[in-house]
Order: C-alpha cells, then sequence, then structure tokens
C-alpha cells in the first residue's frame, strides 16, 4: 500500500506518540545539567583576588608604556604585573644605590588597560610604597589574604643610633589607587644602644581571617601575640598600645 506523503507525515507522529519508548532517565541534550559538587567549587570565588600575570610577552608590554627609571631610581626588575578587579597593575621596585642612610625604597604602581596585545597607561603612583633605608627595602610580595583587593606586603627598615626597627606596611590597590591600610613594627632591636643586653623581637604576621583580622606573634625576648581587627578601611591593633614601644 503507498501512503500519500501528508497520510506519512500523520502516521509517524500517531506512531512517535503512541510508542513513548524512551527511557526514564532519558534528558534531551540540550537539558541544563544539574550543577556537580566540582562544578560548585570551580565557580567559587579564588582565596586569592589577584592572579599572576607577569608572563614575558605581557610584561614586556606593561613596561614599554612607563618610565624606565624614576627620579634617583632605578628598578631591580623584580616586577610585578598583576590582574586586580579593576585592571592590570605593574609594580616596580625601586632602588637607589647611591642614597643616604635615611633615604628609603620605593615600589612604583601603575594602573594599566589592557588594549588587545599592548596597555596603555591609566594612573602613576610613583611612591605607592616607601619603605627601608639606604635607598632600599628589605624584600615585598603582593597577597590577596587580606582583603578582597590585592595588597603590597612590604618589609623595611634600619637602624639609629643602636636600635634597631622593621616594619611591615600594608598597601591595598584600590580602584583610586594605593592605600595604606595597616603598619605593624616587626623588628626591634635595642642592644646597640646600651651595654646591657637589651630587648629584641622578630614579628611573623599569622592567622590571616580576609577583611577581618589577623595576628602578629612576636618571639625574643619575650613571646607574645597582638591582633590587629579590620576598623573601616585600616586595620588596627585591638586595645590600641603595642608591646613594641620603639626606640
Amino acid at each position: 500500500m503507498t501512503l500519500r506523503p501528508a497520510a506519512a507525515a500523520a502516521l509517524l507522529l500517531a506512531t512517535l506518540s503512541a510508542c513513548n519508548a524512551l527511557p526514564e532517565d532519558y534528558a534531551p541534550k540540550h537539558k541544563k545539567a544539574q550543577p556537580t559538587a566540582k562544578a560548585t567549587l570551580a565557580a567559587a570565588p579564588s582565596p586569592v583576588p589577584t592572579l599572576a600575570a607577569d608572563n614575558p610577552a605581557r610584561l614586556a608590554a606593561a613596561r614599554a608604556v612607563v618610565p624606565a627609571k624614576l627620579d634617583s631610581y632605578s628598578f631591580d626588575g623584580d616586577d610585578k604585573l598583576i590582574d586586580t578587579p579593576f585592571g592590570p597593575v605593574l609594580l616596580r621596585h625601586g632602588h637607589n644605590p647611591d642614597a643616604g642612610h635615611s633615604e628609603p625604597g620605593i615600589i612604583a604602581a601603575y594602573y594599566l588597560r589592557a588594549e588587545g596585545d599592548r596597555f596603555a597607561l591609566v594612573n602613576s603612583y610613583p611612591d605607592a610604597a616607601v619603605s627601608g633605608s639606604f635607598g632600599n627595602l628589605t624584600r615585598w610580595s603582593v597577597s590577596g589574604a587580606f582583603t578582597g583587593l590585592p595588597v603590597i606586603v612590604v618589609e623595611g627598615g634600619g637602624t639609629w643610633q643602636g636600635c634597631t626597627v622593621g616594619l611591615t606596611d600594608l598597601i591595598e590597590l584600590r580602584p583610586i589607587g594605593p592605600a595604606p591600610i595597616a603598619s605593624i613594627t616587626t623588628t626591634f632591636d635595642t642592644s646597640g644602644m646600651t651595654e646591657a643586653k637589651g630587648e629584641a623581637y622578630e614579628g611573623t604576621l599569622t592567622d590571616v581571617h580576609r577583611d577581618s583580622d589577623f595576628t602578629v606573634r612576636y618571639k625574643g625576648t619575650d613571646s607574645f601575640a597582638e591582633r590587629y581587627v579590620r576598623r573601616g578601611n585600616r586595620f588596627v591593633l585591638e586595645g590600641g598600645d603595642s608591646r613594641i614601644t620603639g626606640c
């Protein structure tokens, strides 16, 4: 028997409706899949709100739009190009080998805008961080542990009249520019001031809870801890007075 095209189509539709032979767990390919535990973890915010972006090509492109030298400071070559929520930022460690005792080292921050495989300079902050003596700071890094924005962690210090003091400064990279959010004395040594033994302490930042608090644990002449808590846009010492009295 030969069916007309219209009759054949009607028969096919009727047959498909009547059979309904698809398995109960069948789902069309376009159906939105339910999220798995792995997918949920992958979509969760990273615990570090900044990503290293300093691959050689991008770093070279960023350096091309910022000053090669800054006043009397030369750059060490340990630049860091980071991706922030508001765009890429190039951080440069400047030092002056001919500086006097009281002159610090610097971290310069350059806010950039990506334009294809190149960058445009948006804003310059040549003294985003200032620390240390003899034209240099001790060490520096970038952390995502303290706040929801990248934070420059800068260590620097010096010795004055036999008293050695080292500071750790936290500078938050905000969309409107770098801003200091804490300054902690993490090295203190008075042994050069007196014939007696003096006091000596070394502090380490630990137990960091983002946007909430962190603890500085000291060892040396005595062992103790001090807690810094977030108050507005800064971290302040709980209780107000540190046991490290200064020189």
